[in-house]
């Protein structure tokens, strides 16, 4: 898709494919504001939606104005390069704790698992910084429910031995993991194509992070070539897909509530969804 943009047009095009997703997702959430949550793997989907929309907006309001001529630099590259991590690391969540389609048993061990590891960091934030919030005591008390809970439920006892062995000691050791699956697995589940995510999530995070390639880059930088246009739309590009895929995926966890997308934003939709597939030969690793 990066390839398809070689001048401001084509840049703007893409904006436009965007901008008509995003718009989208915010109707769905205007819609899904006045509902009840009926589980928690409906509430936790719709926060975890709510969040990526977050991200999504804040990602576009750093992107170049495309009524403005090509900016002459980058500035804003590494802050939208994080807030397109953002939003993969939303949808991940939100596959993993809503969007996946497995058992009832095996969604009550992964909502335990992921509350359980969010403590455990929490008291290890609050720890670090010799915090004396009355908040410790109620979040020690909620990690020792919830580990005691994990350690006995009947999914654990059903994972394959090594990795039930891995994960147990992990919880003896106050360190659970969020996702009881590798990366792999869950981009089976959600057929996506697992090397496809690996490299977008890592081209981000190059362009993120202050390493060389990512501070000579600016230096080196040529307003209005196609490789500067297609780096400026690279953040917007990378987390469409992920975007699309929760919409979609929101309209299957709470059915018949979600408006319907014009037809345009529907191709376009459906488009993106296609792109970072998994290949139907590849099978479940699990």
């Amino acid at each position: 898709m990066l390839q398809e943009i070689n001048t401001w047009a084509d840049y703007r095009s893409k904006l436009r494919e965007f901008d008509a997703v995003l718009e989208h997702g915010r109707a769905a959430a205007v819609t899904l504001g006045g509902l009840s949550a009926a589980s928690p793997q409906v509430s936790y989907g719709q926060q975890i939606f709510l969040k990526l929309l977050a991200h999504c907006s804040a990602l576009r309001r750093l992107a170049p104005d495309p009524t403005q001529p090509p900016p002459r630099e980058l500035s804003d590259l590494p802050s939208m390069c994080a807030l397109a991590r953002c939003v993969i690391e939303a949808h991940d969540a939100f596959e993993y704790i809503a969007g996946h389609a497995v058992t009832e048993s095996e969604r009550g061990f992964r909502i335990r698992l992921w509350e359980l590891h969010d403590a455990t960091r929490r008291l290890k934030i609050l720890g670090g910084t010799a915090s004396a919030n009355p908040a410790v005591a109620t979040i020690l008390a909620d990690a020792a429910r919830l580990q005691l809970a994990l350690e006995a439920h009947e999914y654990m006892a059903s994972l394959p031995a090594v990795p039930q062995a891995e994960l147990r000691l992990r919880l003896r050791r106050s360190d659970p993991p969020d996702f009881h699956l590798t990366r792999r697995q869950r981009c089976a589940l959600s057929g996506m194509d697992a090397d496809w995510h690996k490299a977008v999530t890592m081209q981000l995070s190059l362009n993120m992070l202050t390493l060389p390639f990512s501070v000579q880059q600016s230096s080196q930088f040529q307003a209005g070539t196609p490789e500067a246009l297609r780096l400026m739309a690279m953040p917007l590009l990378f987390a469409l897909p992920f975007l699309a895929r929760v919409i979609q995926s929101m309209d299957q966890l709470i059915p018949g509530k979600i408006p319907r997308p014009p037809s345009r934003t529907a191709r376009t939709m459906a488009l993106w969804r296609r792109v970072g597939e998994q290949d139907e030969q590849a099978g479940d690793p699990r």
